[in-house]
């Protein structure tokens, strides 16, 4: 059975990736694995994670687990579905993921631009740069 890798995080544009990752898993009878990449804030002094009863990495896998056990509630019971949940650089961990699993597709969203993704680029246009799998890019709608 083909795989759908389906990269989830918790902007608005999600719920759309979701139904898309659906569509695509349905049209190639696929089974989906949703993925969320966590990566602790880059700020953060190594201290706060040895000092904190639960580590800032845990509590953040948790969270994307619970959000994620959220997604796969509305998949469909036809569509064999699970969740994952890998530490890094969200770009690099959806190219590591999808070549992993050997995933047929990989589903993700676009997402607005801000200043720094000028200079280094969007996650998206990383995946989409650096994947040997095909990849469909969901876009928010634009207003009318």
């Amino acid at each position: 059975m083909p795989k759908i890798l389906v990269a989830l995080d918790a902007t608005p544009i999600a719920d759309a990736v979701l139904s898309a990752g659906i569509a695509h898993a349905r049209w190639m009878r696929a089974e989906i694995v949703l993925l969320r990449a966590i990566l602790p804030p880059p700020e953060l002094p190594v201290e706060v994670f040895a000092k904190t009863p639960e580590t800032l990495a845990e509590l953040a896998e948790r969270n994307a687990r619970t959000e994620l056990t959220v997604a796969l509630a509305e998949i469909p019971n036809d569509i064999v579905a699970r969740i994952r949940v890998d530490v890094g650089a969200p770009w690099r961990v959806i190219c590591d993921v999808a070549k992993e699993e050997d995933v047929a597709l990989v589903v993700l969203g676009a997402h607005d631009h801000r200043l720094l993704d000028a200079v280094t680029g969007t996650n998206t246009t990383r995946v989409v740069n650096h994947i040997d799998r095909t990849v469909a890019v969901v876009r928010r709608p634009r207003p009318e």
